[in-house]
């Protein structure tokens, strides 16, 4: 059986969050038997970029401290590390861990931050070498997934499981994207990243979530006052998803986990403060109306249906990091940015990258329409 425990914790106070975490840990996960005083325990946030924790983007750097701490306590030499898309210099990495909170939690608490300095390649995906091995060998890391709880303009949310794709080295995420245009290709990416690393724990920051269309600027916080343990990734991600709500076919990652036997609710156990009752209007990204809408009704009107990425020039500033992490190369550069469309394949890496929220996402019509609608029925 696999476990997923549901905590309330209303906000980020050191002490509560420390006490909860480490009670839950012991009564439901058996740390203290499960791990080693002398394992190199290497957590595993999401960093996706330079964010500052009340914009709900990253892992707050207080859940980061306090379960870094827990572990510290038990004896276990602290990592942090994670490997950001469109980041791969040391100089870049050590700017997000210091913008996004995390470099004074590691300095404070003696955390060592890893670089992606070197990767190694796991079934022909080139992996962060901290993340390569997962504790399979002696003396290696040992992870403790700290993903946060986002929505997703592509996969709906972003939870445990994707959060595994910032253990791929570097640029390679938007060569995956540009190789994996499709919403089911690239969930089939982050599956055989499920399959390949196991971490030890999976604890997801939902105190102040990312709802909206996520997982960057454009998304919008909402306190949630939440906190999800498990010791499965992709469970852990199904347990959260019916908290909120979303029917299996309407979550991409849900549904082709089933459609490929890796996930059988029947071996799922569920331990939730929120006693079976769903979460209310939670904010689903635009992308979800699409997902939602029946395959046999959604396949006459897809040529009426369309997104494409589109430039706020007043919120551009012109810094380049959306030419750099185009997989396709279609965003061009030259005293102003142009996106060229025929080469676009929409997997919003530009959006997602862009740390001055100037790229939205443009919708027909009918999109629009179908959005509105869904809103009177919510």
């Amino acid at each position: 059986m696999k476990k997923v425990v549901i905590l309330k914790i209303e906000d980020y106070n050191r002490g509560i969050l420390k006490e909860k975490i480490k009670v839950t840990l012991e009564k439901h996960f058996q740390i203290s038997k499960n791990f080693k005083p002398l394992d190199k325990i290497v957590l595993k946030p999401n960093l996706l970029m330079e964010a500052r924790p009340e914009e709900a983007i990253t892992t707050h750097p207080l859940f980061v401290e306090v379960v870094g701490k827990i572990f510290k306590e038990m004896g276990n030499a602290v990592f942090v590390a994670d490997s950001p898309g469109g980041f791969v210099s040391n100089k870049d990495m050590d700017s997000i861990y210091e913008k996004t909170g995390i470099k004074e939690v590691a300095q404070t608490n003696n955390f060592d931050l890893l670089y992606p300095t070197q990767s190694l390649v796991v079934g022909d995906i080139p992996m962060c070498w901290w993340a390569a091995d997962n504790g399979k060998s002696e003396g290696n890391f040992k992870m403790i997934n700290l993903a946060k709880l986002k929505t997703h303009d592509v996969m709906v949310l972003t939870l445990a499981t994707k959060n595994l794709y910032g253990c791929i080295s570097g640029l390679h995420k938007s060569h995956l994207h540009k190789m994996h245009p499709k919403t089911r290709d690239l969930t089939g990416v982050v599956l055989k990243l499920y399959e390949m690393l196991k971490p030890k724990l999976n604890i997801v920051d939902g105190i102040l979530s990312l709802s909206g269309n996520g997982p960057a600027k454009q998304g919008r916080p909402r306190k949630l006052g939440l906190v999800i343990l498990g010791d499965d990734a992709l469970y852990t991600d199904y347990a959260i998803s019916k908290a909120l709500g979303i029917k299996d076919n309407d979550n991409p990652l849900i549904k082709e986990a089933k459609i490929r036997g890796l996930l059988k609710e029947d071996e799922l156990e569920i331990v939730s403060d929120l006693h079976g009752e769903t979460i209310k209007n939670f904010e689903l990204p635009d992308h979800f109306i699409v997902n939602s809408i029946p395959s046999p009704l959604l396949n006459l009107l897809m040529p009426l249906i369309s997104f494409k990425p589109v430039i706020d020039v007043k919120q551009c500033r012109l810094c380049g990091k959306c030419v750099q992490v185009c997989p396709k190369g279609a965003i061009h550069l030259n005293k102003t940015l142009r996106i060229d469309y025929k080469h676009c394949i929409m997997c919003m890496c530009c959006s997602e990258m862009c740390p001055h929220a100037a790229i939205d996402v443009k919708h027909s019509l009918l999109i629009k329409i179908i959005k509105g609608i869904h809103k009177c029925f919510q």
